[in-house]
């Protein structure tokens, strides 16, 4: 199994410059995106304001990076209908975690994946970046 945490990039910027309907449309269509580059059994799921989680049981990191790839190259080439003539375009910073149930929880896995996706923000947002520490140990604070 490996996990995929995604974050809007500059979310924020998108609900103080155009309110927060279309924040919320924003949401819903990339939201979609999601869904339409993961697989039926794939658990997509919002994970607090502007990040979303989607837990991929039996996928490998390759196979993750893969779809979180496809996910991020999606939603970086759609462009969102506002309304008024408006349109938004975002794009979203990635972070991929394969899980070793052997070694830790899922949740483990999320946090590293967040780690990741953290990675994937300093690295200039827009990217795919995967966790590099070993599974199963304490993250560094």
């Amino acid at each position: 199994m490996s996990v995929i945490a995604i974050d809007i990039d500059h979310f924020k910027a998108v609900n103080d410059t155009h309110g927060h309907n279309v924040g919320d449309l924003v949401l819903v269509e990339v939201a979609s995106v999601f869904r339409q580059f993961s697989r039926d059994r794939d658990l997509v799921a919002r994970f607090g304001g502007e990040e979303f989680v989607i837990l991929l049981p039996g996928a490998d990191l390759a196979e993750a990076f893969g779809c979180a790839e496809r996910i991020r190259s999606a939603v970086e080439a759609m462009t969102i209908d506002g309304g008024d003539g408006l349109v938004v375009q975002v794009t979203v910073s990635v972070g991929v975690a394969e899980v070793n149930p052997l070694l830790e929880s899922v949740e483990g896995a999320v946090k590293r994946a967040d780690r990741s996706l953290y990675k994937a923000k300093a690295g200039g947002r827009n990217r795919v970046c995967g966790y590099d520490g070993p599974a199963g140990k304490a993250l560094p604070t």
